[in-house]
C-alpha cells in the first residue's frame, strides 16, 4: 500500500544554509561549550539548519520549499549526508541545488539536479513512483552538505509532509523550522508526538486574508542514542503530523476528520470493484463443492489464491489507495495487497461468506485514535468473521499458513473498512509461551575432542516464521544457515531434512547431523567440552547508564535437551551447576544429570514480551548474564 504525500518521512528532510552560517556555527561550538555539548555530544551528525515551507494554493495544489544543512562529524554519520526525494503523479521535483563544504568552510563541490540519480521500481512493479537520490561520499571529516529543493504537488492532497527534525540516532539539531499556510476555509489538523521537553514549539495563527498558518520550530536538540533493547525510532524521534480534514485526491473527495469518515471514503473506493465473470463464478462453486463448512471454503479460496496469483505493486495515481478490480486480478493473475485482498473478498462474497477489507501498518503497532491520517497505514489484509473463529488472511503472501497471524500484523491496530465507515480494531496475537523452539541433540565424543551430533529442532509460531525462509534457499545455503547458528568453529552439516507443517499453529522441523573435528578443546589430559552449542546468538549488552525503558518486543520459549556420551577413558571432573530462576524478566531452568556414561543437560528459557523501567536495566542484564553463563558453560573431562 502506498504512503501518499510523504516526501518528508525519515530520509526526506534535507535542507540548506549559507557558507557564512556554517562558519558561524563552527565558531559557536568553540565559543559556547554548553550549547556544543547539547547538540554535539555523542553525535555523528548535526543538523545546523533545516526549513520546510508549504504553501497550499488549493485542496489539490501546493508548493513545498525545502532546505537542509547538515554537518557530518565522522564516518558513522555519512548516511545522513544523502539526499532522497520521492515523486509520483502527485509530486514532482521542480528545483534542486546542493554543495559540499569542507572543514575550512570552502565549497569543494556543487551539486546540480543533473547529478542526482533517478530510480524507479523494478519492471515487475506497476507504479508511477520514482526517486531522486544523491549519495554523498566526501572522504574527509568533518564536512557540511547543504541541499535546497522545491516540490510541486498537483492532482490532490490527502496528506502533508511530516516535521521530523531528527532523522537518525546520534544526530543533533541546532535549529529546524516548518511552516504550512492554507487558504481560508481549508483546514489542517496537526498532532505532536515525542516533543515534550525537547525545545519544540508549535503555534497556529490566522493570516491577513484568513489563511490558516501553522509553524513549528525546534532548537538545540540533543542526539538520541540507540540503546540495547530500547524503544524504536518511531517511539523516540520527535515529529509533528499534519493532515487535512476535507480533501480532494485524484478527482475523488473525502473527509479525514475522523477514522469513521476516512473509512467511508475508503469504502467508496471499493464500490463496483468486486465483480467477477460468470464463468469464474461457476468455477468458484465447483472449486468449493466438496467443502462442508465455510472455513473449508475460505481455505479452498486461500489455496487457490496461492496457486494462481503473484504479488505486483500497483501504485498508479489513486491506485496507491484503491484496489485494482477483482476481475482484472482474476484475468492477469497479479495484484498488490489491495488488489489481492479485494479479489479474495469478491470470491468469498460469491460464496456467501462476508469479509472486511482491512487497512493496517506492518511497522507501527498503534494507530493514533484521535488523529486520523492516510499515512499511518501501509498494508491491506482481509478479515473473515466466521461464527466460531475470525480469520485474518494475508492475501499478499498466501504461502503463509492458512489462519496464521504473522509478526508484521499480530497485535497491531487496524482500520476495518465497513459500510458505516472506518473502525479501529486490534488484531490478536499469540501467547509468548507458544512461540517455542525445542532442540534435542545427541553428542558422541571421541578422546581427541571430535564429535558426531544428531539434532532434531522444532520451531513453532513466531519462531517458525523466523526459520521458515530456509525452505526457499539452495541446499548449500540451507546448511550455511544452520551452521551459522551453531557455536562450533568447525562443523559439517550432513543429512539435513526439513519438514514444514502449515497448520493454523505452524511449525518447521530440522533433522540433521553434524561432524566436528573440534568440539571444545583438549589441554593435556583434560577435555573442555561446551554444554550447549545451539544458543550462539543470545546476547548480553554491556551495562551502561540507561535513559529509556527496556523493550522486549518478542516473547518466546526455548527448550534444549542435550545428551553427551563420554569418550572412552575419560571421567567427569567438573560440571555446570544447575539453577532455577524465575523473575519479572522471565524464567530459566538448567539441570545437569549423569547417567552411566552420559551427561544429560536441559536448558529451558522463557522470555516474555514486556516493557520495564530504565532503573531495572542492571537487573535485566544480570538475568541475561546468568542465562548466557549457562549456555556457555563448560564440562571438564579428565583422562583416567
Amino acid at each position: 500500500m502506498k504512503h501518499p504525500n510523504q516526501s518528508n518521512s525519515i530520509k526526506h528532510f534535507i535542507k540548506k544554509v549559507s557558507t557564512l552560517s556554517y562558519v558561524v556555527f563552527c565558531l559557536s561550538l568553540l565559543a559556547t561549550p554548553v550549547r556544543a555539548q547539547d547538540t554535539m555530544k555523542d553525535a555523528n551528525s548535526v543538523v545546523t539548519d533545516a526549513r520546510t515551507e508549504i504553501l497550499c494554493k488549493s485542496m489539490t495544489q501546493s508548493v513545498e520549499k525545502e532546505s537542509r544543512t547538515i554537518t557530518i562529524l565522522n564516518r558513522k554519520g555519512l548516511e545522513d549526508a544523502a539526499f532522497y526525494c520521492g515523486c509520483d503523479m502527485f509530486r514532482s521535483l521542480q528545483k534542486f541545488s546542493g554543495e559540499i563544504i569542507n572543514a575550512s568552510g570552502q565549497t569543494v563541490r556543487k551539486i546540480k539536479k543533473s547529478d542526482l540519480q533517478k530510480s524507479e521500481y523494478s519492471s515487475s512493479l506497476t507504479t508511477d513512483d520514482y526517486f531522486y537520490y544523491y549519495e554523498c561520499n566526501y572522504p574527509s571529516f568533518p564536512f557540511t552538505v547543504k541541499y535546497e529543493w522545491e516540490m510541486k504537488c498537483n492532482n490532490g492532497l490527502i496528506g502533508y509532509s511530516t516535521f521530523v527534525p531528527q532523522t537518525s540516532f546520534n544526530q543533533g539539531v541546532e535549529k529546524a523550522a516548518y511552516r504550512i499556510e492554507l487558504p481560508a476555509g481549508q483546514g489542517c489538523r496537526y498532532r505532536e508526538l515525542n516533543t515534550q521537553g525537547k525545545g519544540i514549539e508549535a503555534k497556529e495563527s490566522t493570516g491577513p486574508e484568513g489563511q490558516q498558518v501553522i509553524e513549528v520550530t525546534a532548537h538545540r536538540l540533543s542526539p538520541i542514542l540507540r540503546e540495547p533493547f530500547g524503544p524504536s525510532s518511531a517511539e523516540l524521534f520527535p515529529r509533528v503530523y499534519f493532515a487535512p480534514s476535507a480533501f480532494k485526491y485524484d478527482k475523488s473527495e473525502g473527509d479525514l476528520s475522523t477514522w469513521q469518515k476516512y473509512g467511508e471514503w475508503q469504502y467508496q473506493l471499493l464500490d463496483g470493484r468486486d465483480q467477477l465473470t460468470d464463468p469464474f463464478r461457476a468455477k468458484l462453486h465447483e472449486l468449493t463443492a466438496h467443502c462442508s463448512t465455510d472455513r473449508e471454503k475460505v481455505k479452498a479460496v486461500y489455496d487457490y489464491l496461492a496457486k494462481t496469483t503473484r504479488y505486483v505493486s500497483i501504485q498508479l495515481g489513486i491506485g496507491g489507495l484503491q484496489p485494482i478490480a477483482a476481475a482484472d486480478v482474476c484475468r492477469t493473475g497479479f495484484g498488490d495487497c489491495k488488489g489481492l485482498s479485494n479479489y479474495t473478498r469478491a470470491m468469498l462474497k460469491e460464496l456467501g461468506i462476508p469479509s472486511t477489507y482491512t487497512v493496517i501498518s506492518t511497522t507501527n503497532e498503534r494507530l493514533l485514535p484521535d488523529f486520523s491520517s492516510a499515512n499511518q497505514m501501509n498494508h491491506v489484509i482481509l478479515q473473515v468473521p466466521l461464527p466460531q473463529d475470525t480469520l485474518w488472511l494475508e492475501c499478499t503472501n498466501p504461502q503463509l499458513p492458512f489462519g496464521y497471524v504473522h509478526q508484521g500484523i499480530a497485535g497491531h491496530d487496524a482500520l476495518l473498512i465497513e459500510p458505516e465507515g472506518g473502525r479501529i480494531h486490534r488484531l490478536p496475537t499469540y501467547p509468548d509461551s507458544l512461540n517455542t523452539q525445542c532442540i534435542v541433540a545427541e553428542v558422541t565424543l571421541s578422546p581427541t575432542a571430535e564429535a558426531k551430533i544428531s539434532v532434531n529442532e522444532v520451531s513453532r509460531l513466531f519462531q517458525y516464521e523466523d526459520e521458515a525462509g530456509i525452505v526457499y534457499l539452495q541446499p548449500n545455503k540451507q546448511k550455511d544457515r544452520i551452521r551459522a547458528d551453531i557455536n562450533l568453529s568447525q562443523a559439517d552439516i550432513l543429512n539435513l531434512q526439513i519438514k514444514e507443517c502449515k497448520e493454523t499453529a505452524p511449525s518447521i522441523t530440522f533433522d540433521y547431523s553434524v561432524n566436528s573435528n573440534q568440539y571444545g578443546h583438549k589441554t593435556g589430559n583434560r577435555l573442555f567440552v561446551p554444554a550447549n552449542i545451539f544458543r550462539k546468538g543470545f546476547s548480553v549488552p554491556s551495562v551502561t547508564k540507561r535513559t529509556y525503558p527496556i523493550h522486549i518486543n518478542y516473547g518466546y520459549s526455548d527448550t534444549d535437551s542435550i545428551r553427551i556420551r563420554l569418550p572412552e577413558g575419560y571421567a567427569i571432573e567438573g560440571l555446570p551447576k544447575p539453577i532455577d530462576v524465575t523473575g519479572k524478566f522471565g524464567s530459566f531452568h538448567s539441570s545437569v544429570e549423569v547417567k552411566d556414561k552420559e551427561i544429560h543437560i536441559v536448558h529451558r528459557l522463557f522470555m516474555p514480551k514486556g516493557i520495564y523501567a530504565p532503573d531495572e536495566y542492571e537487573a535485566f542484564i544480570g538475568f541475561r548474564k546468568l542465562v548466557a553463563g549457562q549456555y556457555g558453560g563448560k564440562i571438564i573431562l579428565k583422562k583416567e
